[in-house]
């Protein structure tokens, strides 16, 4: 019940009045938060949460990495005794993610409240936020996180530590379709090239950026271990964006060439829609997972 008491106290996004516009555009924005000292999200609470999430929801990989492999990125590793590891990160040279941290009922709890009350100081429809998902990133001293892009809307909420992050642009438009392809046959936004270096960001405890759809991105860490939380979500845009490449994808597989995502609004929204609802066959048809405790 202290714990429940505590994350119930007044901590918030500091997005400004320009968020707004910022998501609509899909520009980058900084920003500050008050999340760092949050109950919740210390290094303990997070070794705790990886012990209760288990082994198949935490990634591990080396620390130290190139920011692009020219073949394809390596499949991750999964972490065995994460807990340990994480209460070790500042002299074991690990790089570690806890996916889909909405899946404990106290951080689902944590990430709509955040969430709901930056919609509704932004005059934004709080549902339309959607698909809300949430990912603690922990690493030991100047670990690398590779060059890649997210389908989603994420706000990064640096926690511990300080980092460099760098955002790029794609050198040309076939580049993008290129990653964009590979991102649905397994890729998951990791790149093979480096893009464009378009400006740096110092980000340490208190500090918050908005990282557009599609936008590469790479952090490197400082002299300290670093720990920070990622929420992301869809707006109906993205969503029918992310579901219109995915609908491609699969057609490509059968030898067909369909019509690239944008250039006909009208086959999009029938894309879309299709997958919408194979989407939605397949969750009814999916045994439910027991939620962590």
């Amino acid at each position: 019940m202290a714990a429940e008491s505590a994350d119930q106290q007044v901590a918030s996004l500091q997005l400004g009045p320009e968020f707004r516009a910022h998501l609509t555009a899909r520009r980058p924005l900084v920003f500050k938060h008050s999340l760092a000292g949050h109950p919740a999200l210390g290094r303990e609470a997070i070794a705790q949460l990886a012990e209760s999430l288990g082994d198949a929801s935490v990634i591990c990989e080396a620390a130290v990495k190139p920011l692009v492999f020219a073949e394809g990125a390596p499949e991750p590793g999964r972490a065995q005794q994460a807990a340990e590891v994480i209460r070790r990160l500042d002299e074991n040279e690990s790089w570690m993610t806890l996916l889909n941290i909405e899946q404990h009922p106290r951080y689902r709890s944590l990430i709509d409240e955040q969430l709901d009350r930056a919609a509704r100081q932004q005059g934004i429809d709080p549902s339309s936020l959607r698909r809300r998902m949430g990912f603690i990133f922990a690493s030991s001293p100047h670990s690398v996180t590779g060059a890649h892009f997210d389908i989603e809307h994420s706000l990064l909420l640096q926690l511990r530590g300080n980092r460099t992050l760098s955002f790029g642009e794609f050198a040309d438009q076939a580049s993008r379709e290129r990653e964009v392809s590979r991102y649905w046959n397994g890729s998951y936004g990791k790149l093979t090239t480096m893009p464009i270096l378009v400006s740096d960001i110092a980000v340490g405890p208190g500090d918050g950026v908005y990282i557009p759809p599609y936008r590469p991105h790479w952090l490197l860490n400082g002299d300290a271990t670093s720990l920070s939380l990622t929420i992301t979500f869809f707006t109906c845009e993205n969503e029918d964006e992310s579901l219109v490449q995915a609908f491609n994808e699969r057609v490509r597989k059968l030898g067909l060439h369909p019509r690239h995502e944008g250039e006909s609004p009208l086959r999009d929204s029938a894309k879309a829609g299709f997958m919408r609802t194979y989407s939605a066959a397949r969750r009814r048809l999916r045994p439910a997972k027991p939620a962590p405790r």
